[in-house]
């Protein structure tokens, strides 16, 4: 399958968690094997060794939606931020496509199918067809925090008016605690870094801010290929104060 971003980064905009769902068959989630190759999914670190693959009824319970996909990974570093970057990038496809999805953290397949092949499920994301089709508006339809409170820097008007940052701040994050700080600097290169955090729901959400942060990286990647830019990652950055630092994206002509 041939990645359309300019579409992708069109659903940046409309995207959204849906939690109710038809039983309405999704042709394009049948018999489709390992997602990763079906879609042509990118990975952020090439060298984690991942499998996305959408669960069989007898491997998960309480099952909400039609399909459940399961993201099986590598347990190395960045194999969390990876996994999220992979898993943004299928979520706006679907939505692309008018499939419904929804990230589902603290659903898990059951014991006996929690690894595979020597790979470790991470975290699901429900997907089907929308009980209610409910569509979502921008700007208005997303609650968000301000430009200023996700970047490093002083608010300077260019980032203010950065269609990347932008992206970035939309993205979907567990129980919307959008929990990046995001850095402008030279060469066209955008830095992203964890926030340091004591609040007790943090703590509870645990792993899961790892993988949003490989969500908001995949807006900015998918935003940049949209607007036909190269894109390299780096891994190799200096922490911001007691911000961990993630990862560098450049995207440049």
């Amino acid at each position: 399958m041939t990645i359309d971003y300019k579409q992708l980064a069109d659903a940046i905009y409309y995207r959204k968690s849906t939690r109710s769902y038809s039983d309405e068959i999704v042709p394009l989630l049948e018999n489709s094997g390992d997602l990763v190759e079906a879609f042509g999914l990118i990975s952020l670190v090439s060298d984690i060794k991942v499998s996305v693959r959408v669960l069989e009824s007898h491997e998960v319970k309480n099952k909400k939606a039609k399909y459940c996909i399961g993201f099986y990974s590598e347990d190395k570093p960045l194999a969390l931020e990876n996994v999220g970057f992979i898993g943004q990038q299928l979520d706006l496809i679907l939505q692309s496509q008018g499939i419904a999805t929804c990230w589902w953290g603290m659903k898990k397949p059951k014991k006996e199918f929690k690894k595979v092949d020597g790979l470790e499920c991470f975290i699901t994301m429900m997907a089907g067809i929308e009980a209610k089709d409910e569509k979502r508006e921008y700007p208005n339809g997303f609650k968000r925090k301000a430009v200023a409170d996700i970047i490093v820097s002083d608010v300077a008007s260019d980032e203010l008016s950065d269609k990347f940052i932008e992206a970035v701040r939309i993205a979907p994050s567990a129980v919307n605690r959008q929990p990046w700080l995001i850095e402008k600097v030279v060469n066209d290169t955008y830095n992203f870094y964890l926030k340091k955090s004591s609040n007790p729901l943090d703590l509870i959400i645990g792993d899961m801010r790892n993988i949003d942060l490989g969500i908001a990286t995949a807006h900015l990647f998918v935003q940049a290929k949209a607007e036909g830019l190269n894109t390299e990652f780096n891994f190799v950055g200096e922490d911001n104060g007691k911000h961990k630092f993630i990862a560098g994206v450049r995207a440049w002509k």
